[in-house]
């Protein structure tokens, strides 16, 4: 480490929503060395490698030839054994959705009807995916953002790992050089495809993360908002069949081009000698919301109340977002009125259903090639999204509707008769469960401090579950929300959600990293507590109820337990 990033180590300790500038400072200070670095340890793994050539007993005059024969064979047998495991390695196909809350007709709960709305999503290609899958009914983002929650997710770290926590950072700059889902698969021989907003683009990702992928990576170079004429209500539009034909919205761009590249690689990975992962990020619900009119035809105006949030709740305040500005939404006083509201929440639905179109697209691709006999096929998105919920608009916040996604897996010959499972899972297991669903060895579980270790994993494998066995693989999930010194954590058991705050303070070591550490007020003026026993919707903070003074105080240790086990 150089001098001047030393002295810069207490800037980005203090103040971590600077810390790109610092990072790409510093590290164009760092690139010599660190390309002196590496190709120190390139000639030291050469020189490895030659030594162990001297090390083969067949180049040894005094070995017998009985014993060259007996190191012949064992090497044709592991050379056999590793053919069979590759040929018993599926593909995988990933897909992720942006800002999807779990409101797909697979998810609809007839128990809690107005949970979301009291419509049924017409979403039929996701629901035939669900009936061949494991839909997971109770699974959380560790972040409701797009930018850390798909960190987080992609590496299997969470948050106070990646140290990623707004739109504008890069893991490999503030947190660790961390494997990536796709990157994996690409270690492991695996041709990988990245098309859309799979990692989110930018500076968070370094543009969409070279390392990941062995094919250029596919992302329009348009975008939908020619499609919203200035002014537009409520940030949505409805565009044209006409519009459409002469140039594509950005998701279908992106759904040709899969398929495109699906038929590519059919031919290759027919042998079975070669396999792919393909990722796909679909940009709607995102805002601005555009998809053609017959979407918004599936969900008429007719009855009202089908597009209002639960009564309580009519009108919901919006938190300052730069998406809205310009729109009726981004303009004048934060408070939403019934009817931009309900107009908002139908162009929403019809999205949802546009994708789910796309989606059918791509699985009816991949099965009219067969590579659907032998692709796991995942189905996710990277966090909810408030439409009047709460009192409260879009994301960043600790509440359920910002946190709780879809999830939805299918492998081949383990999940053909469909199942639904209500275990508690969280986006940081969706690595380590595609790793062993496609048939790699099992990624190993991060230590308590793992910035230096590139491949481990802090979430859980879900294989047990997708095998069908009811055992938990955990009790609960954990999210978070960083503000400037503070954070919000939350923690979701099978009956509570906890919420509180704790002051973060980084403090600079010698070797030029930050040390984290979380101070929790006494008192519980931060704290809510929520029962989803009684209140699925989260309308009651019972934080001051007597009569849960000891899952207050019980929930707030596991919660403190666990954040101070992941700060370091």
């Amino acid at each position: 480490m150089t001098k001047f990033t030393r002295a810069l180590t207490p800037l980005r300790c203090a103040c971590p929503f600077i810390v790109l500038i610092v990072c790409i400072v510093s590290n164009g200070l760092m690139k010599t060395t660190n390309s002196l670095t590496k190709s120190a340890g390139g000639d030291e793994t050469a020189r490895i490698e030659r030594n162990g050539e001297n090390e083969d007993p067949s180049a040894d005059e005094n070995v017998s030839s009985e014993q060259q024969a007996q190191t012949s064979l064992g090497r044709g047998n592991a050379t056999t054994r590793t053919a069979k495991k590759e040929q018993r390695r599926k593909n995988v196909l990933f897909i992720i959705v942006d800002d999807l809350r779990p409101q797909l007709g697979a998810y609809h709960d007839p128990e809690h009807p107005d949970y979301f709305s009291k419509l049924r999503m017409h979403t039929p290609n996701l629901d035939e995916l669900a009936s061949r899958s494991v839909v997971f009914t109770r699974a959380y983002a560790q972040y409701s953002l797009c930018g850390p929650s798909r960190t987080s997710l992609l590496t299997s770290r969470r948050p106070d790992t990646t140290r990623v926590y707004n739109n504008e950072h890069y893991w490999r700059d503030v947190g660790g050089n961390f494997t990536t889902l796709p990157q994996h698969f690409k270690n492991n021989g695996y041709t990988t495809i990245g098309l859309g907003k799979v990692f989110h683009p930018k500076f968070s990702s370094n543009k969409d993360d070279p390392p990941s992928w062995t094919e250029p990576y596919y992302r329009p170079t348009y975008t939908d908002r020619h499609y919203m004429p200035k002014g537009a209500v409520g940030g949505w539009n409805v565009a044209g069949n006409e519009q459409v034909d002469k140039v594509p919205l950005i998701d279908m761009a992106i759904t040709e081009k899969a398929k495109r590249m699906l038929r590519k690689l059919s031919a290759e990975v027919a042998s079975g000698e070669h396999h792919f992962f393909m990722g796909v990020g679909f940009n709607k619900p995102h805002v601005h919301i555009v998809c053609p009119e017959r979407y918004f035809d599936l969900y008429p105006l007719e009855d009202e109340d089908n597009f209002l949030p639960n009564k309580t709740w009519q009108k919901p305040v919006i938190r300052p977002y730069a998406e809205f500005d310009g729109t009726e939404i981004g303009d004048g006083e934060r408070i939403l009125s019934p009817d931009v509201l309900r107009h908002f929440r139908r162009a929403y639905f019809a999205c949802i259903s546009y994708v789910d179109d796309l989606v059918g697209e791509i699985l009816r691709e991949l099965e009219e090639l067969g590579l659907h006999k032998n692709t796991v096929v995942s189905f996710m998105a990277d966090h909810g999204f408030h439409l009047g919920e709460n009192r409260a608009f879009a994301k960043i916040t600790t509440w359920e509707v910002a946190n709780r996604v879809p999830m939805i897996i299918r492998i081949p010959g383990v999940t053909d008769s469909g199942r639904v499972s209500s275990s508690i899972v969280e986006s940081v297991d969706i690595f380590p469960t595609l790793v062993e669903a496609a048939g790699l060895d099992p990624i190993p579980r991060c230590a308590k401090k793992s910035s230096r270790v590139m491949l481990c994993t802090q979430g859980t494998s879900l294989m047990p579950l997708l095998e069908g066995r009811d055992t938990p693989v955990k009790d609960a999930a954990y999210s978070q929300i960083r503000h400037p010194f503070r954070t919000r954590y939350t923690v979701r058991t099978k009956n509570f959600r906890l919420v509180d705050t704790a002051f973060v303070k980084s403090v600079p070591l010698r070797n030029g990293k930050c040390k984290q550490y979380a101070k929790w007020p006494q008192n519980t003026t931060f704290t809510e507590l929520y029962d989803h026993g009684k209140d699925i919707l989260e309308e009651t903070n019972l934080v001051n109820d007597p009569n849960y003074r000891d899952i207050v105080t019980g929930l707030r240790r596991q919660l403190q337990r666990f954040v101070s086990d992941q700060l370091f």
